[in-house]
């Protein structure tokens, strides 16, 4: 098959654009017991009023307030008990001069009552009870309609659903809400996936993006909708894409997007729609595909780390600003902990991010690694040609950062790997190389750097020291952490787990 060439590669700016012009929501209705974290569609107005009657707050006896006027401690006033109201009766019984009725809280108020006397000012005792306190008219009573008015509006269309804003759609009697929508659905390409749980043939590898792409779509309030793994067969891909434009807003492909011969989904997109753009000029968005079907139809890289990314970046912004739906945070301000130096082009960089500061991961764009190592990414623009250690940095996160007990720099080993596994907390790895490692040591962003060299080869100086380590096939790997941290907690469990017989045994094992 002839090998296709990239359309014109366009800016990020134009694919913005294209974005915004062809992705939509909808809405749809949802009981509220499933409302939970969806976005109001349109304003909600009451029905009724809340509460619906003149209701006690309180426990006690309800009264007409003018006879309690002379009540003193001492000196009770005292009442004729008519009988008893429980929440949620309707009460028959009248209270007139001189005459009290028991009441619950949140029980309605009889004809003429017009106050509540709290039990702890009153004693029964044989039908009458003596009122100690005087009242005002309407204390301790929540009158008809004084949380909510009827034809009020209570919440306002664009709002966040949460526990509290649904109870108070149920306050009102709402039992199905409208709310903004959006289906989104997710199709995996390529003979060389699997689904996770599959036993894996040769040559093949498990399905990350499917899982990865709808988590991330879920994040902001739309609804992912799974295709399945389609191999490379033209009629297959096609039909499969036909289903879920006819039920979905949005279409999100995974890899077959390249200009290769076995890439089918450009020309299938083609042939069935309209390409408005193949190839974005920044890294990792060269082999992107926007293309409408109908519907709008992304292809994003097959490169888990370039899908997520190029997800984030671009397709993400657009589904919270068509459902306002606001992330607790979706950037954080960092400085760079290490050089980078550009690639000459728009770039995404994925980083990890540690103690403040933003580390560019070390490993080539279709390690799986890379995603669990990455918090987010940053942006390197194309006149860029060195960013420095230090420089401030805006880092587009992949959902929420955690925070970790132990930070591990440097080069990582299967002997130093086999050493985090077995320290007593939680221990975050950023892979910076020798140099940065001992930096991020110095600048208190790291615990330990862990480096393939001897002793005689590592740093002199005042303010590091030196953690004995081992030898693995020939090759001496050793640490370095503060001087004025050598005897610290962590790093005394560090060395007591180094120093085990445990360990020893298990290095024998590698």
């Amino acid at each position: 098959m002839k090998r296709k060439e990239f359309h014109e590669l366009i800016p990020i700016t134009k694919a913005e654009q294209i974005l915004a012009s062809i992705i939509e929501s909808g809405t749809t209705v949802v009981p509220i017991d499933q409302a939970y974290h969806h976005i109001l569609a349109a304003d909600v107005i009451a029905a009724i009023d809340v509460p619906s009657f003149d209701r006690a707050d309180m426990d006690g006896y309800c009264v007409r307030a003018a006879d309690t006027y002379i009540a003193r401690e001492g000196e009770p006033v005292r009442l004729r008990m008519a009988g008893r109201i429980p929440a949620g009766d309707v009460p028959t019984l009248t209270v007139s001069a001189g005459v009290a009725a028991e009441i619950s809280t949140g029980a309605m108020l009889p004809e003429g009552a017009d106050a509540v006397v709290m039990v702890e000012y009153t004693e029964e005792t044989d039908s009458v009870v003596s009122i100690q306190r005087a009242v005002h008219p309407w204390e301790n009573v929540m009158r008809v309609g004084a949380d909510i008015r009827r034809g009020t509006k209570v919440l306002s269309e664009g709002t966040l659903l949460g526990p509290r804003e649904i109870g108070v759609l149920a306050a009102t009697g709402v039992a199905q809400v409208h709310v903004r929508s959006l289906d989104v659905g997710i199709i995996s390409t390529g003979n060389e996936l699997s689904p996770p749980g599959e036993e894996l043939q040769p040559g093949q590898v498990y399905d990350v993006n499917a899982h990865t792409i709808a988590s991330a779509v879920r994040e902001c309030g739309a609804n992912p909708v799974m295709y399945g793994i389609i191999s490379d067969e033209p009629e297959k891909t096609e039909a499969t894409l036909r289903l879920a434009i006819s039920e979905c807003d949005l279409v999100l492909t995974s890899g077959s997007t390249s200009a290769g011969s076995g890439d089918i989904m450009p020309r299938i997109l083609a042939e069935c729609g309209e390409v408005l753009a193949h190839g974005i000029n920044i890294k990792p968005g060269k082999p992107m595909i926007i293309a409408k079907m109908e519907k709008p139809v992304i292809g994003l890289p097959g490169f888990p780390t370039s899908a997520l990314s190029m997800f984030y970046f671009l397709v993400a912004p657009r589904i919270r600003d068509l459902l306002g739906y606001k992330t607790s945070a979706t950037h954080q301000h960092a400085v760079l902990g290490s050089m980078v130096q550009s690639v000459g082009r728009h770039q995404l960089l994925p980083v990890a991010l540690v103690r403040g500061a933003a580390y560019p991961i070390i490993k080539a764009s279709g390690a799986i690694t890379a995603l669990a190592s990455a918090d987010g990414f940053i942006e390197i623009l194309p006149e860029t040609e060195i960013m420095e250690a230090g420089e401030p940095v805006d880092v587009v996160l992949f959902g929420e950062v955690s925070t970790d007990d132990f930070v591990f720099a440097g080069m990582p080993s299967d002997g130093a790997n086999l050493l985090i596994e077995m320290l007593p907390f939680r221990v975050r790895v950023i892979q910076t190389g020798v140099a940065a490692g001992v930096d991020s040591v110095r600048k208190g962003l790291s615990d330990v750097a862990g480096v393939p060299l001897g002793s005689d080869m590592l740093p002199d100086s005042d303010d590091l020291s030196l953690i004995e380590g081992f030898s693995h096939g020939g090759e001496a790997y050793n640490f370095i952490t503060l001087r004025d941290q050598i005897d610290s907690e962590k790093i005394a469990a560090f060395r007591t787990v180094l120093a085990s017989s445990k360990f020893a045994d298990r290095m024998r094992r590698i």
